[in-house]
């Protein structure tokens, strides 16, 4: 067997020298036209400012032997080229939804340390050395064959770069390690992004109120929220407080209780954020607490946890079990289709009201 390609890193400022050299070719007939918006262009700038990796390029690398010039063609990351070739002509400005230092300024703008930074980021490159098309194209055709059909969150992640997904990646970013940690989400999960799906339906419920866990309704927040989301710090910030206050009520039981599955884990964010902050169209009376009440509130969901193993077993040795219509309609919320929206309200009003009764109690 022998190896048709090698592996070597090259720096923006190298591709740069080539391009000015004629050396290199952006756009062979094997590659896609450039398609990039301004927002997928300012998040990859976003991307290398803050060192970190991007997907490899492939490039067919021929040597002419008449005229002694090395031409080399992108087989793939064209788009990803162009983004940084025209960043550093000053071609386009990074956007502040992304880099709250940079946002606004174009290359020519950054400080001499940071311009020099992006001249030495090195791209992973896979180099094809004189390899004919036939071939070029059986590498694309091999290449696609492993790769998994992509989820919708990683759809969203490919498509939009603004406002609304900045946050929640941010957001992202702060809670993986307690997704992970309370088997919330599993690490696979993560992998395809589960976290940030979920992540998403939690900053539109702080945004909008509780809506269906429905593909349309995320897509539609993206789509809204990409240019302007309003109140975006302040969101972000509650986000965090009420992620927190789960933590501190739940603590390391968390991995053990059934607040862990996202069916609960989303009605009791909207009951806690309600109760600290307000919830839009919850319907429910707010009622303040400290983190005195941790233990409390702790006891509460202990209490929802027990009852829904009760009823649970019950249902499994075909035994008839007397509970309150209010609880009936909660455990039939939580069973059922838990992804509508009416039903996420009962499961949130429920939780909360049994907060407010233990507060008051």
């Amino acid at each position: 067997m022998q190896q048709r390609f090698n592996t070597r890193n090259y720096s923006i400022r190298d591709f740069e020298e080539w391009l000015g050299r004629g050396e290199l070719v952006l756009a062979p007939k094997f590659q896609r036209r450039d398609v990039w918006s301004d927002k997928a262009r300012s998040y990859l700038m976003d991307t290398i400012l803050r060192g970190k990796p991007i997907p490899k390029i492939y490039m067919r690398q021929d040597v002419n032997p008449q005229t002694r010039r090395t031409i080399r063609e992108i087989v793939d990351g064209q788009q990803r080229l162009r983004t940084v070739l025209n960043f550093i002509k000053d071609g386009f400005k990074i956007s502040r939804a992304h880099h709250e230092d940079f946002g606004g300024k174009y290359f020519s703008g950054l400080d001499t340390d940071t311009q020099r930074d992006i001249l030495k980021y090195e791209f992973v490159v896979d180099l094809l050395q004189d390899m004919p098309d036939p071939e070029v194209y059986d590498v694309f055709a091999r290449i696609n064959t492993y790769s998994e059909k992509l989820k919708p969150q990683e759809l969203r992640n490919a498509k939009w770069f603004g406002e609304f997904k900045s946050s929640v990646y941010s957001l992202s970013r702060d809670f993986v390690t307690f997704f992970e940690k309370n088997e919330v989400f599993t690490s696979k999960q993560i992998l395809r992004m589960a976290e940030a799906e979920f992540i998403s339906e939690l900053l539109l419920a702080i945004k909008e109120g509780i809506r269906e866990g429905q593909k349309r309704v995320i897509d539609n927040a993206y789509k809204k929220y990409d240019d302007d989301f309003p109140r975006r710090r302040t969101h972000e910030r509650k986000f965090r407080e009420t992620m927190d206050i789960i933590g501190g009520i739940i603590g390391s039981d968390f991995p053990q209780s059934k607040f862990r599955a996202t069916r609960l884990f989303y009605p009791l964010f909207c009951a806690i954020f309600h109760l600290k902050f307000g919830m839009p169209r919850f319907g429910v009376t707010r009622l303040q607490f400290r983190s005195s009440d941790y233990p409390k509130l702790k006891a509460c969901l202990e209490v929802i946890d027990e009852l829904l193993v009760k009823i649970e077993e019950a249902a499994q040795n075909n035994e008839s079990i007397k509970i309150s219509n209010e609880e009936r309609k909660f455990y039939d919320a939580y069973r059922e289709h838990w992804v509508h929206a009416d039903k996420r309200t009962t499961l949130a009003q429920y939780i909360c009201k049994q907060f407010i009764g233990a507060l008051r109690g």
